[in-house]
């Protein structure tokens, strides 16, 4: 099984809204003319949330229209600066959406779930005490490969304005707040779990844990700096706006990062 995953595109309502200095609509639209170029195929797109900026409507539809362009199916978690009913309605046509977009589908015989872990406009995920017993009954031992995707990091990654938050945004982690029940949940799966995937720290990130693989995707539009004892978050735009390729194999993962010039 074979997936591009992107994330972090914060699309605006307009296609001129600048995300940070730069032209996220531009830079969307380029990665996807790079993807349906791609001389493979893939069993699909994950977008691992924030796949717009401020949760409306409108954004929503113009994000529609970009995205619809990729020849291969979209698969989307939901980010904190998404909104959950609007992202089901609005980009993907759901008449009844859900509060919480919680879904699993199977890909070339691997089973993927993907869990809604925004926790309102604010840079912490949570899980409810439903969706983990629904994953503890997801995560036995015996069954198909499994992979789970959510948009908040459930490891602790070793930079402090991510682990710890900063002072000047009241110290807000940008991890998942029940981390240690989550990793709880996945262990009796730890044979079958071929990765965990997310996004929301615009960088591509590999953490394993507990036997675990910890995958994040860089964004389409800016990465962020994240060194070893940084306490401040501060945009990189010298790095340019990349996607990752993931192959899921019976004798292992591999993650490969694939980084573009700015147009």
């Amino acid at each position: 099984m074979r997936f591009i995953q992107i994330s972090d595109t914060h699309l605006g309502k307009t296609t001129d809204y600048a995300y940070n200095g730069f032209n996220s609509h531009q830079h969307l639209e380029m990665v996807v003319n790079a993807i349906n170029a791609l001389p493979f195929e893939v069993d699909f797109v994950l977008h691992s949330g924030d796949v717009v900026e401020y949760g409306s409507a409108e954004e929503y539809h113009l994000a529609r229209r970009l995205l619809e362009r990729l020849r291969f199916p979209v698969r989307y978690a939901v980010g904190n600066h998404d909104n959950a009913v609007l992202l089901q309605n609005a980009l993907l046509g759901i008449e009844s959406p859900a509060s919480r977009y919680d879904y699993t589908f199977e890909a070339d015989g691997v089973q993927v779930a993907v869990l809604d872990s925004n926790n309102g406009f604010v840079p912490s995920g949570t899980l409810t005490e439903t969706q983990l017993a629904n994953l503890r009954a997801l995560c036995t031992a015996e069954g198909a490969p499994l992979v789970i995707v959510l948009h908040h990091p459930p490891v602790t990654l070793d930079t402090p304005w991510i682990a710890e938050g900063w002072e000047g945004f009241g110290f807000r982690t940008m991890l998942l707040d029940c981390g240690e029940a989550f990793r709880a949940a996945l262990a009796p799966a730890q044979e079958r779990l071929r990765g965990v995937f997310f996004g929301h720290v615009h960088r591509a990130y590999q953490v394993v844990r507990d036997g675990i693989l910890y995958s994040s995707a860089p964004s389409t539009v800016i990465q962020f700096a994240s060194y070893p004892e940084q306490r401040l978050p501060k945009p990189a735009p010298e790095e340019p706006p990349a996607f990752a390729l993931v192959t899921v194999a019976a004798e292992q993962v591999t993650v490969r990062q694939y980084a573009l010039a700015r147009p």
